[in-house]
């Protein structure tokens, strides 16, 4: 068997690992946030689509190409994510062909090439890493990002292999793949606003090869020829883009600028592109890394022009427009394929037998970290997307009659929806991208209180879009908070509305928890309830001194037998009002709930209530009674029934 045929079948076995990676576990995560916006911008009609990209932060081409797509594919979760593998899966054989190419200018310039190799290398990397396989499994633009880097990087080197060596006019062919790159720029600039990046490195690259090709001295009389006809491949770019240019530049704000130290930067987005962000960096691992781009810059020589320019100017553009957040590097899909063929090149380039076993031994110790990586991403619920699927499930499941659901950060509404019919009882809030007002979140949520008397809360992105957290402040004031659990980045809460708050105490105890708090006394809602109803309470709190120590509150229900049944355990005021803040003599009012379980059996429940220092759970506060001390205090009896 040739050499060559060897060397296909081996470029087959990384595709089909790929495609593998690319596909497992396609549907079983739910769409997030971003994913949801993509998946009902894209059920619009073409001129929607533009109308929405036109006030949205991306340009309109993905959408329109997944509205397209999920004709095809249908509009399952694996069917819309399936555009992103088909663009993932088509940077690896890119990636590939980009690797031959150097190897071609190799072996025409020193008279030697190892063939594929550098190709394969790269090709194996991109199919197993972590970043580019996450955001092949995602319905965003990312991958699509990555392949138009690649692509057009292909059709440049092609158009230069015509017209760099003779640096003059070469037929039709030169126009052929000219035109080709300038569709595919255009593509890029149409797909997401860093794409010009991609372009500022292709630039620098002509004219470092063009410099590199003429004699000395150099004047620009040397290469008119070369420049007009790039030149022209770049007017003819922006031409097309020319109708969206408008829209570009309303991107960009002028908010602060917060970078981290280079450093710091540079070391975190080596860690991304070699390992992705379901991993977290070990030190060791980017030594690995930091060895292969070494011995690669080292021997590769004047090879790596396009790769180093390719990762370089994408992190400078990042750096100085501030875009230095972990939730940007997805930006750098299109610098991943230079990347792989930094990283190969340690092998493939080297001439110095040990210097090559060395960055064999490195490469074949990185797919560990990469593997570990992608594990991470498949199973480990810490690097799981919001579950917005099993949030609409469950409240569904819990079938209230007259529940309302509080999406607090508008954006939220379309992946949510996905899953959960709107029937006018879903409410984004705050309303609009200004400042929230007080005033008309009051307004807003009184609305709603008045007609559900139980609400459900998925708070995400509070401190961008609520930071002085009104929405939540209004329902832990006037509901009772009975669930508050993380299901991935996103709070999911639960509320009873009760008909009118509970503003007054109706049963006064004054009972000292502790030296320094005192309980005046509480209200209760409803005693003699459902399963999967919620218990309200309200307590009225008072200290004479200022707490140093910050405690929750706990309710907890026992049965006959004394076993738990079901608890809530909450600092004051949903969290909002910590014992650390109360101002001495003032009465710090207090809701809470108690969510009853669906399948409680009937009979009577004691309802106790304690604080503990949240510092030491086990430290429950004395409470002193008419009876004795206690460290849970019987509030009263609720009666279930069915």
């Amino acid at each position: 068997m040739e050499i060559r045929t060897r060397w296909r079948w081996l470029l087959v076995v990384i595709l089909l690992l790929a495609f593998g990676l690319r596909v497992h576990n396609l549907e079983v995560q739910s769409f997030w946030n971003d994913e949801g916006n993509s998946a009902r911008l894209s059920e619009r009609s073409v001129a929607l689509i533009i109308e929405g990209t036109a006030s949205d932060i991306h340009p309109p081409l993905y959408y329109l190409l997944l509205h397209q797509w999920r004709k095809l594919a249908g509009d399952s979760e694996f069917g819309l994510r399936s555009l992103s593998v088909f663009a993932g899966l088509l940077v690896v054989p890119l990636t590939f062909v980009l690797g031959n190419f150097f190897n071609a200018e190799a072996q025409s310039r020193r008279g030697k090439s190892r063939g594929w190799l550098l190709g394969l290398v790269a090709a194996a990397l991109l199919a197993i890493n972590p970043g580019l396989v996450y955001y092949s499994q995602e319905t965003r633009m990312y991958a699509l990002l990555g392949l138009w880097a690649v692509l057009s990087t292909v059709l440049l080197l092609r158009w230069w292999s015509v017209v760099g060596d003779r640096l003059s006019v070469s037929g039709n062919r030169q126009w052929w793949w000219g035109g080709a790159y300038v569709l595919c720029a255009a593509a890029g600039l149409y797909t997401h606003y860093f794409f010009p990046a991609v372009l500022l490195a292709h630039n620098l690259f002509v004219l470092i090869k063009i410099i590199q090709a003429r004699p000395k001295p150099l004047t620009i009389n040397h290469f008119p020829l070369t420049i007009k006809h790039w030149s022209f491949l770049m007017l003819a770019t922006l031409l097309l883009y020319a109708p969206w240019l408008p829209t570009f530049w309303v991107q960009f704000g002028s908010d602060p600028i917060n970078r981290p130290g280079v450093g710091e930067f540079v070391t975190a987005v080596a860690h991304f592109l070699t390992f992705g962000q379901t991993i977290e960096p070990e030190a060791s691992l980017l030594w690995l890394v930091a060895g292969l781009l070494g011995i690669g810059l080292v021997y590769a020589r004047s090879k790596l022009i396009l790769p180093i320019l390719g990762v370089l100017i994408p992190l400078a553009m990042m750096y100085a427009t501030g875009t230095t957040a972990r939730e940007y590097y997805k930006f750098l899909m299109v610098a991943v394929p230079f990347w792989a063929i930094w990283l190969g090149a340690a092998l493939t380039e080297t001439n110095q037998r040990g210097f090559r076993l060395l960055a064999g031994v490195l490469l074949l110790v990185l797919p560990w970290g990469m593997i570990q990586s992608l594990q991470n991403m498949y199973a480990d619920p810490a690097y799981a997307r919001a579950d917005y699927r099993a949030m609409a499930q469950r409240i569904l499941a819990e079938d209230h009659p007259n529940a309302g659901v509080i999406l607090n950060a508008a954006n939220q509404w379309e992946a949510f929806t996905y899953y959960f019919p709107d029937d006018g009882n879903v409410y984004p809030l705050p309303a609009g991208r200004s400042r929230p007002n007080p005033d008309d979140i009051d307004a807003a949520l009184s609305q709603i209180a008045a007609q559900h008397n139980r609400i459900y809360a998925i708070f995400w992105g509070e401190a961008q879009r609520d930071p002085e957290r009104l929405v939540e402040r209004w329902l832990d004031a006037h509901a009772f908070k009975a669930t508050d659990e993380w299901v991935g980045d996103v709070r999911f809460v639960t509320y009873a509305v009760p008909s009118a708050p509970a503003t007054e105490m109706a049963t006064a105890v004054s009972l000292p928890f502790g030296e320094n708090i005192l309980l005046d006394g509480y209200t209760l809602g409803e005693t003699i309830l459902q399963p999967g109803d919620i218990v309200e309470v309200t307590l009225f709190w008072e200290t004479a001194v200022p707490l140093q120590n910050r405690y929750k509150v706990f309710l907890h229900l026992l049965d006959a037998s004394g076993s738990l049944v079901s608890q809530r355990d909450s600092e004051p005021g949903g969290g909002l009002a910590l014992t650390t803040t109360w101002p001495p003599g003032t009465v710090i009012v207090d809701n809470h709930g108690l969510l009853l379980p669906s399948d409680l059996p009937p009979g009577s429940y004691r309802l106790l209530l304690g604080l503990y220092d949240l510092a030491n759970p086990a430290n429950r506060l004395p409470i002193t009674t008419p009876h004795g001390t206690t460290d849970a205090y019987l509030l009263t009896t609720i009666t279930v029934v069915d």
